[in-house]
């Protein structure tokens, strides 16, 4: 029997129709074996809506964000359930959670981010949405989400095969060609998202345009920013949270830039290992500042 999937929808109370439309979806979700977090049905006239978002929204499996207009305009200012929701959302991005586990589902709008009807909200912007605005898709559009929720893709990734004789020696090390990111169980450190600390923090924290992050070659120098993990037992006082570093690219690898460490860290950890000349992998996403050329 596969494993109970769990889902926490977050939503807008745009209109009763809307809000009859959402409970339907998790109906239809519960009966094939979803436990769906809602408040329509988890939360009673006197309890907290507060905490149920404190509580659910962390322990589902996936968060459904069902996207509208009316949405996406509570979640940019922070406005209601839906604005505190948006917080938690956004830090658990941030916390390098996986980004799977966020589906986006268009209900009404668009999905341009300057459309004055866009419905996706900033920190969902570019994700792979679930289009369910015609209704006569729906079936289609729900199976694809159970799909999703299962694991269990409608078109799988084939195995890789063997190269042709001709160009050599079989046995190809081509699935370890791309390299991976850092993660703070294994290295003891990763990189933040510049992408989340700019939603986080509009007004305070800014980023480089989307295609200077994204058109950069190798030789050019930035800035990212990178937060440590330490043992139990060290001592609060000796620990430094993160700090900001220049790494300068030296290969591009699939969507990855490979870059070396072009300054000494403040923190001087061995538990980090992290020097001059490290290696440091990284996406578009990551960066917050480019060196001037």
């Amino acid at each position: 029997m596969p494993q109970l999937k769990t889902v926490f929808i977050s939503y807008s109370w745009d209109s009763e129709d809307h809000k009859a439309w959402v409970r339907a979806l998790a109906e239809r979700l519960v009966g094939n074996g979803v436990h769906v977090h809602l408040d329509q049905w988890d939360v009673r006239y006197g309890e907290s809506l507060t905490q149920f978002m404190d509580t659910c929204l962390p322990e589902g499996d996936f968060v459904l964000v069902i996207c509208t207009p009316a949405y996406k305009a509570k979640a940019t200012v922070r406005q209601g359930g839906v604005g505190y929701e948006a917080q938690i959302i956004s830090a658990r991005i941030a916390a390098s959670i996986a980004r799977h586990k966020f589906v986006p589902v268009l209900r009404s709008g668009t999905l341009g981010p300057d459309d004055p009807h866009a419905a996706i909200p900033p920190y969902l912007q570019g994700v792979l949405a679930l289009d369910m605005r015609n209704d006569g898709d729906f079936e289609v559009q729900f199976e694809n989400l159970l799909r999703h929720v299962y694991g269990v893709p409608a078109i799988a990734r084939p195995e890789l095969g063997r190269p042709p004789a001709f160009v050599g020696d079989p046995t190809s090390d081509a699935r370890d060609a791309l390299p991976r990111l850092a993660h703070l169980d294994v290295e003891h450190w990763q990189l933040q998202s510049g992408i989340v600390r700019n939603e986080l923090y509009p007004d305070t924290f800014h980023i480089p345009e989307e295609a200077q992050r994204r058109n950069l070659k190798v030789g050019d120098v930035v800035k990212v920013m990178f937060e440590y993990a330490y043992p139990d037992e060290w001592d609060i006082e000796e620990r430094m949270e993160g700090e900001r570093m220049w790494v300068k690219i030296v290969a591009i690898k699939g969507p990855y830039f490979v870059a070396t460490l072009d300054n000494t860290p403040i923190c001087t950890a061995d538990w980090h290992e992290l020097e001059w000349g490290s290696e440091v992998v990284f996406l578009p996403e990551h960066v917050i500042e480019i060196a001037d050329q």
